[in-house]
């Protein structure tokens, strides 16, 4: 056995043409390390600058007409006060109940949405396409609610479905999206189901 130095680490020394040992070159840029550095700043710098400006970056629903707004959020209260004076979901005895209280609720809501097409539609050219379409599926919402509330009357209890807009997304949360991005929260759908 041929005797071991500290020069190799106590592994036989590799066989070198040059009589000289090789020495890893390390680190070196490649295209694809390059590559993938720039995209990885890129990222960075990217979500610095979105956390940084969220608040200037506007909704895509959102729109700037602050008497739709005022005299929307007024009628939504008043409606979302008397439906929160019904009695809860849960504080009812049996799914007849329920469809009974769901019942009161949604008329409501229906009052809310012939008082909402009442106002003068926005000024804001958004507002004026986006409000038709958000009470068209706040409609597409009540019959939901009037559906299920048909099937607990008859003393059946199953799941609340909700339907989805044409693009398939629940109307519920366009619903709320709208509402929300808009200030007007009591526009928003009750949580009473």
């Amino acid at each position: 056995m041929t005797g071991m130095d500290a020069k190799t680490n106590g592994h036989a020394p590799h066989d070198d043409p040059g009589g000289q040992e090789t020495v890893p070159l390390g680190w070196r840029w490649s295209f694809p390390r390059f590559l993938g550095f720039a995209v990885f700043l890129f990222l960075v710098v990217f979500w610095i600058w979105a956390f940084a400006n969220r608040d200037s970056i506007a909704h895509p629903d959102t729109f700037d007409d602050p008497v739709f707004v005022e005299a929307a959020e007024s009628l939504c209260s008043v409606r979302q006060a008397n439906i929160a004076e019904l009695p809860l979901a849960g504080a009812v005895e049996n799914a007849v109940e329920r469809g009974e209280v769901l019942d009161l609720a949604t008329d409501q809501l229906e009052l809310m949405v012939a008082e909402l097409a009442q106002i003068a539609l926005p000024t804001d050219p958004k507002g004026a396409a986006g409000v038709p379409q958000w009470l068209t599926d706040y409609d597409l919402f009540l019959n939901d609610r009037r559906v299920y509330a048909d099937i607990l009357v008859t003393g059946e209890d199953p799941k609340f479905l909700i339907s989805a807009n044409d693009q398939g997304v629940r109307v519920t949360d366009l619903l709320t999206t709208f509402a929300e991005v808009n200030e007007m929260p009591s526009c928003a759908p009750s949580g009473d189901i």
